[in-house]
Parts: structure tokens; C-alpha cells; sequence
């Protein structure tokens, strides 16, 4: 099989894969959400399993049960690669089936995984030999061009939409890491402030010539004002990330509403409530 046809699939598949969840998620939610990684209308995962299953399944199409058991571990194995290489990748789950009987760390399920492997016999017997035909007969000088600038806006898409994830990923370390901060600030006020009126106190009671209270006291509640000053400040910033909304953001969000993430969970959904304002 040509390259020229290879990519022409991928993006057939990609954008029909896109157009399924579209319509899946509209059904389930009430309303148009853009589902997928990428801003354009392409599911690539999706693009990249329908080439996959096309390849290495072919030879053994004739066999209908064969044919299902092979779509099924072919599907689940690149939905389980995709998961985990994004996690690793953005420090995020982007969809998560853990509420699902026999999933797998969440990134695949028993239930998906069967349903896969159905529109993986459909595909096969149905969609690819009605696509292939098409790809065959359609002009190819045409088909070249076309093909030239899928992919360019493709390659664009994708750095515009790894970069924004990757931004959406440093907001959410930085806002951890400053939550981190606010912790350890108010812990050392809070100890600074009892340190403070425990050595006020014991120079009172000692009534020492060498330590005056009164300046103990000033003292101690100079440093203590002063992480009061540096406290409001790493609120201040905390809050102006939080309050921050960005389009490729809402938009991420918006398409994958069951994101969740380990490392950044309360942040993750405190950003989320913000973009849903």
C-alpha cells in the first residue's frame, strides 16, 4: 500500500473518527463539543487505528470472530499507549475509565474495548472498501494537493495544541508549587508567632536584666508581618493564575471533561470551575 493512500486513510479516519464523537458526546451532553486533542476536525488516534487495523488485519478479514478479537487488542493497545504516553507527556489522564468494571489503570476498558472492536469489524467488511474505491478513483494531482495541505494545517494544529497543553501543564505546576509555598509561609508564621510570645514570655516571668521583652515582642511581630507581607503576595499571585482563562485551555477542558491528574488534582478542577464561569 502507497504512502499516498496510507495518509489519505489516516485522515479519512481521523476526521470520521471526529465526526462519531461529536456526536456521541452531543447525544450524552446536550450540546456541540469539540471532541479530540487538536482544534481542527480530526480524531488522530483515530486516524492512526483505522491505518493500523486496515495493515495488520487485512489477512485475516475473512474470519469474522478472528477479525473482532484482533480490532479489539489493536484498538486497546493504542488507546492504552495513547493514555499513558499523554499522562507521562502532560502529567494528566485526558479521559479516565476507572468507574468502568475491568478497566485498566483507567486508560482502557472491557466495555470500550468490545465496542471497539465492533466498529473495527465494521470498518473493515463496511467503511475501507467503499474508502479505498474513492481514494482509487479520485484524481490523484488533486488528492496530492489536497493531502499537502491537510497536513501542513495538521503539523501547525499540532504544535499550536502541544504547546498550549504543555502551558496548561506549567500553569498547573506553578500554581502547585505556590500552594506548596503558602503552606510552608503560613506554617513559619504560625511557628514565629508562638516562638515569639513563648520568649516574651519567658523573659517576663526570668525578669532577665540581659533580654527586654518589649523588644522580643517587637521583634517577633516585625518577622511576623513580614511573612504576612510575603504570604498576601503568594495568595495574590495564586489567585491571579487561577483567575486566568485562556481559549486552548477551555477548549481542552471543554473536550475532555473527565481530565483528571494526580500530581495537580485540586488545581486541575479549580481551573476547570474557572472556565466553566
Amino acid at each position: 500500500m502507497t504512502f499516498y493512500k496510507l495518509l489519505s486513510m489516516f485522515f479519512v479516519y481521523a476526521c470520521m473518527g471526529w465526526c462519531m464523537e461529536v456526536i456521541f458526546c452531543g447525544l450524552n451532553n446536550g450540546h456541540f463539543i469539540n471532541r479530540g486533542f487538536l482544534n481542527g476536525p480530526v480524531c488522530p488516534i483515530y486516524g492512526v487505528g483505522g491505518v493500523v487495523i486496515i495493515t495488520l488485519l487485512t489477512p485475516i478479514s475473512g474470519n469474522v470472530f478472528v477479525l473482532f478479537a484482533g480490532a479489539v487488542v489493536v484498538t486497546s493497545l493504542i488507546e492504552l499507549l495513547t493514555g499513558y504516553a499523554l499522562e507521562k507527556l502532560y502529567h494528566a489522564r485526558w479521559w479516565d475509565y476507572s468507574d468502568q468494571p475491568f478497566n485498566i489503570k483507567g486508560y482502557i476498558c472491557l466495555k470500550f474495548s468490545l465496542a471497539w472492536g465492533i466498529v473495527g469489524v465494521i470498518l473493515m467488511r463496511g467503511i475501507h472498501p467503499a474508502v479505498s474505491k474513492i481514494i482509487d478513483v479520485f484524481p490523484h494531482v488533486l488528492g496530492i494537493i489536497l493531502l499537502s495541505v491537510f497536513t501542513a494545517v495538521f503539523i501547525a494544529d499540532c504544535i499550536v495544541t502541544f504547546i498550549s497543553a504543555k502551558k496548561l501543564t506549567d500553569r498547573m505546576e506553578v500554581m502547585e508549587d505556590i500552594a506548596e509555598k503558602i503552606r510552608s509561609v503560613s506554617d513559619a508564621m504560625g511557628k514565629r508567632i508562638y516562638d515569639g510570645a513563648a520568649a516574651t514570655q519567658k523573659a517576663t516571668e526570668e525578669l532577665s536584666a540581659k533580654v527586654d521583652a518589649s523588644e522580643l515582642k517587637q521583634r517577633s511581630e516585625k518577622e511576623a508581618e513580614e511573612i504576612r507581607l510575603k504570604l498576601d503576595a503568594l495568595k495574590k499571585k495564586y489567585a491571579a493564575l487561577a483567575e486566568e482563562k485562556h481559549f486552548s485551555h477551555k477548549r481542552l477542558l471543554k473536550a475532555f471533561p473527565k481530565m483528571k491528574s494526580d500530581r495537580f488534582g485540586s488545581t486541575l478542577e479549580r481551573i476547570r470551575d474557572k472556565h466553566r464561569k
